[in-house]
């Protein structure tokens, strides 16, 4: 018996912190667009945002406020109003995100090149984490800059 697809009414798209690549909002919105699919904004937060430690600076807590920012500065002004965005605490973000993407037929989520600490010290990138543990489609948004053309 061949699978049957659902359709796509809800589609999830996680945002980091301030540097998140513009292609990933356009492409949430492109895809919700086409889908006439309910788009939800999604970020992870550690547990220990914000608090001091005797390590290092804290890390940043972005607001609400912040991820709806995203979308003003690509021109969705009337969406980034309306855009329901969770804000999910925990040490596992992919954990988080499989239970932010309950009920969601699409995650999308952007990529750029680890750096060498950081491929030392895991041999899996976040998004491949992701991609094992959530149960929709993942879209995976490269970081493209006009030189990597060729």
């Amino acid at each position: 018996m061949p699978y049957i697809t659902k359709p796509i009414r809800k589609i999830v798209v996680a945002l980091s912190g301030p540097l998140v690549n513009p292609r990933v909002v356009h492409e949430a919105v492109r895809f919700s667009k086409l889908f006439e699919a309910e788009l939800h904004a999604v970020h992870m937060r550690l547990p220990k945002a914000g608090e001091l430690t005797m390590m290092m600076d804290p890390l940043p807590v972005y607001t609400e406020d912040d991820l709806r920012d995203h979308f003003r500065k690509c021109g969705f002004d009337d969406l980034a109003e309306t855009v329901p965005v969770t804000i999910e605490k925990g040490n596992h973000g992919a954990k988080e995100l499989k239970r932010a993407t309950t009920n969601a037929r699409l995650l999308i989520v952007g990529y750029k090149k680890r750096n060498r600490l950081l491929a030392a010290l895991s041999d899996r990138s976040v998004q491949l984490q992701i991609i094992d543990i959530v149960e929709c489609p993942v879209l995976v948004i490269p970081r493209f800059d006009e030189h990597d053309a060729s």
